[in-house]
């Protein structure tokens, strides 16, 4: 996808000889060897808790790269930076990051395969393939899933009910945030580089990297530490550019934002359906007459809001007639959010959930130290958490919460169901017991009529309820 290279060029005022996006991905065009960062200025770029990164772990040198896997000259960065590896080894890290134009649906499915390939842990074979091929329909993306041993099915699946777009989508907001619209553009130490460059043009910028580390170390910097030091005095803007750039970038960015609009088929608040608590752990008698079920991104302040407010109000209130359940939301919006889905879902597997949960919405910071420290408090097996954090089996809960998700058109949270009636977010306390009220006075009636309380909630959604064959999004896979 060229486009997006030249797009590139118009909003920096690049030439295309630096970078001809006619060529091969396998044959990189003359450029110089000056130096390749295009400021000084430094852009802070967190790292979320799960990359995909090669390289170091504790490098001097931390290279963030936004690219796209339809663009020549980002295939061709990616070779350079695979030499690159090689000759810094440990002192290099090198981080992936999609950055995809809204419309091009070449890019945005190979950036989905890609991640969908990471999930069973061949992110990096298939980002090599995808580079190699630039073949992106879904007989090659097939292929390749062959190749590489995947789980072809699970892999199609999750190319197919989109899993994995939250993923490119955050990515992609995150490229926006620092006012990149295109690819590829990598932050060496926060510092742009922007277009293709040569191997003796990136030495010489991370040489200079390099050293600026090493005085670090000497006035007393941990090396464990020393991205984080550096992000301290990164600035958070869009990149810096002239006026006329400005201009076009506000063009370009009217296209991705509307690239962001919501689903057309959402879930209607007031309405029931047969939502149930799937294999999620729940909290309450398992008898209680109300099912509550409430679709949770644990960095979000709302949710946080709607648990330690709201539910565990009913919690105290209706300790008898309310069964609670968390199911997984993770929104692109939220980096660490998919890795925090995970860890109570690994919690779960040594039976402590809610202990868990609990902690996780009262945590002032997401990220695998937090969840390997709030498993350590709690007493459990830290290294099978930790195995279970990163297995597929853990993983695939969380998609298919996603994806049950997503057929139901949710993409806000918390999205509360009390006995398949949809509550649209979090309105308080009182108004969420006086939804709880309600629906007990509905379940007295059906018990009146004949249901027992165990059957009370199965009887309301089999009988009232939408069900899941005609949800919003029905057509999207299971």
């Amino acid at each position: 996808m060229s486009l997006i290279f030249w797009l590139g060029q118009v909003v920096f005022g690049l030439t295309l000889s630096n970078a001809a996006c006619e060529c091969s991905p396998r044959s990189a065009p003359e450029s110089s060897a000056a130096p390749v960062a295009t400021s000084s200025v430094r852009y802070r770029v967190d790292l979320d808790p799960d990359e995909h990164a090669l390289g170091g772990a504790e490098p001097l040198v931390t290279v963030v790269v936004f690219s796209d896997y339809a663009c020549p000259p980002c295939a061709r960065t990616w070779k350079v930076l695979e030499h690159l590896l090689e000759d810094y080894r440990d002192d290099l890290r090198v981080v992936f990051r999609s950055q995809t134009l809204p419309g091009f649906a070449d890019g945005e499915r190979a950036a989905e395969a890609a991640l969908a390939a990471g999930a069973q842990g061949q992110f990096w074979p298939m980002h090599r393939r995808l580079y190699d091929t630039m073949q992106f329909d879904r007989a090659a993306l097939k292929q390749s899933a062959e190749a590489l041993g995947l789980d072809v099915p699970r892999f199609l699946d999750d190319l197919d009910a989109g899993v994995y777009s939250g993923t490119r989508i955050r990515h992609r907001r995150q490229a926006v945030e620092l006012g990149i619209y295109f690819s590829p553009v990598a932050l060496v130490n926060g510092r742009p580089v922007i277009g293709f460059r040569d191997e003796a043009a990136w030495h010489a910028l991370i040489d200079e990297e390099i050293l600026a580390a090493q005085a670090r170390l000497r006035a007393g910097t941990p090396r464990a530490d020393l991205y984080a030091a550096v992000m301290d005095g990164a600035v958070v803007a869009p990149l810096e550019v002239d006026d006329a750039t400005a201009q076009q970038r506000r063009i370009l960015a009217e296209r991705f934002k509307a690239a962001e609009a919501p689903p057309p088929q959402r879930a209607e608040a007031g309405k029931r359906y047969a939502v149930d608590a799937g294999v999620a752990p729940t909290l309450g008698p398992a008898d209680a007459p109300v099912l509550l079920v409430a679709f949770m991104d644990f960095e979000c302040p709302f949710c946080r809001k709607a648990a330690t407010e709201g539910i565990a109000e009913l919690r105290r209130r209706y300790p008898n007639d309310v069964r609670i359940a968390y199911r997984q939301l993770p929104l692109p919006i939220h980096s660490a959010a998919d890795s925090a889905a995970r860890a109570v879902v690994a919690a779960d597997k040594q039976n402590r959930f809610w202990d868990f949960a609990e902690k996780l919405l009262a945590a002032p910071r997401l990220g695998r130290r937090t969840y390997a420290a709030i498993a350590r408090e709690l007493g459990l097996d830290e290294a099978r958490f930790l195995a279970d954090l990163d297995s597929a089996e853990v993983a695939q809960v969380v998609r298919d919460d996603l994806v049950y998700a997503r057929r139901l058109g949710l993409d806000a949270t918390p999205a509360i169901f009390v006995n398949g009636r949809y509550v649209d977010g979090f309105r308080g306390a009182e108004a969420l017991a006086a939804d709880v009220e309600a629906e007990l006075a509905h379940a007295q009636e059906r018990i009146a009529a004949g249901a027992t309380r165990e059957t009370v909630v199965r009887t309301i959604l089999d009988g009232e309820a939408i069900p899941p064959n005609e949800f919003p999004s029905a057509d999207l896979p299971q």
